[in-house]
């Protein structure tokens, strides 16, 4: 029988929301999750799941259903704007690089072996209270209630993060990204494309009878909404096949500027965050969404030995855990920005000439994938 009050609030139902509770759920408890949005919503970038991430959906058993609507790159390219190709990695047939897949179709495989009844849509809270025997939460739908523990899960605008920390930043980027689906049947060669082109980089896969089509550039001023006219100019500057990507669809693309948030603490005594809430990095990694799985995964294992009334232990062992991983991923990407979206003809032509002629890339690549 569900207790009277839900032990674990989980505020945010995304990936790294959806994914704690199916551990928690694993380990017995029935948390409740509450979501900021009315409805789910079927817009977002195609990404990637690495290594770490894979290892999450095999231990939940969602691998199976999230492959299904991914796909698993067999070759990657990179391009540059003129169309010659800088790099060019095969992945052995033994062998994961990566899954590939709409963020829309990960969040309905995570989803799917969450109750319906432990998800609150339409939500947030407004006031969070830590006492010494529980948080009392005021949501903006004007209900109050207990929890034993809070989990801020709520991504790069959390909530929790704004209530409960102080030592905390958001960084904007000057660089934006558009998303956009297309049924259709270009070539683009490689399974996955990247593409560099003047402070910009175009992004395509193949996933099943889909292609993915990602598009991030350096602005002077952010454009309004979604920025369709502009997102033009750009696939037109870089080229390849980008133009044609776009002219088979007349769907409004998803579209957001690139931001970052670095914590100085990721927890108090019964308050805690995680995934972007806690450690938003620029989505160039391509880990993002691997990072917030794993921080699920971390966490649910501290909860599950924690001693009772001694969640700060717990909230501690899992961000010593956790933090070196982020910190490198937060480093590798900071590089991988500052030498893809070069503005610079001379900086450009000395990095293209680097990456063809050294097996940087095709190393880089390959220390990631999955035996």
């Amino acid at each position: 029988m569900r207790r009277s009050y839900p032990d674990v609030l989980i505020v945010g139902g995304g990936l790294a929301g959806l994914t704690l509770a199916n551990y928690l759920r694993r380990q017995g408890r029935e948390p409740t999750v509450v979501e900021q949005a009315p409805e789910w919503r079927t817009t977002g970038y195609g990404l990637g799941l690495w290594r770490d991430g894979i290892t999450v959906l095999e231990e939940l058993e969602r691998e199976a259903a999230v492959r299904r609507c991914a796909t698993d790159p067999d070759s990657f390219e990179v391009r540059a704007s003129d169309g010659g190709v800088l790099s060019h990695v095969s992945i052995p047939a033994t062998k994961t690089l990566l899954l590939v897949i709409h963020r829309a179709d990960l969040h309905a495989a995570l989803r799917e072996t969450v109750p319906d009844d432990w998800i609150r849509m339409g939500t947030t809270p407004e006031r969070i209270e830590a006492q010494r025997d529980g948080v009392t939460v005021a949501f903006d739908d004007g209900t109050t209630e207990q929890f034993d523990l809070v989990v801020g899960a709520d991504g790069v605008h959390s909530a929790v993060r704004r209530l409960c920390f102080d030592d905390w930043t958001k960084r904007e980027f000057d660089t934006y990204v558009w998303s956009l689906w297309t049924e259709q049947d270009t070539d683009i060669g490689s399974e996955m494309v990247s593409v560099w082109g003047p402070g910009s980089e175009g992004f395509v896969a193949r996933v099943g009878d889909r292609v993915g089509f990602n598009l991030a550039a350096r602005l002077d001023a952010p454009p309004e909404t979604p920025a369709r006219d502009v997102l033009r100019t750009h696939a037109e500057r870089i080229g390849w096949k980008l133009p044609s990507l776009l002219d088979a669809t007349d769907d409004d693309p998803f579209f957001d500027r690139i931001r970052d948030v670095s914590c100085e603490r990721w927890h108090g005594d019964r308050v805690v965050l995680i995934g972007d809430a806690a450690h938003a990095v620029h989505p160039i990694s391509g880990m993002g969404a691997s990072l917030a799985l794993q921080d699920a995964r971390v966490l649910a294992q501290e909860l599950s030995t924690a001693r009772p009334g001694d969640l700060s232990s717990a909230f501690d062992r899992f961000e010593r855990h956790r933090r070196d991983d982020v910190r490198r991923v937060r480093r590798e990407a900071r590089f991988e920005a500052a030498a893809t979206f070069l503005e610079s003809p001379t900086l450009r032509s000395v990095r293209n000439a680097v990456v063809s002629h050294t097996p940087l890339f095709e190393t880089f690549v390959k220390r990631r994938a999955v035996e």
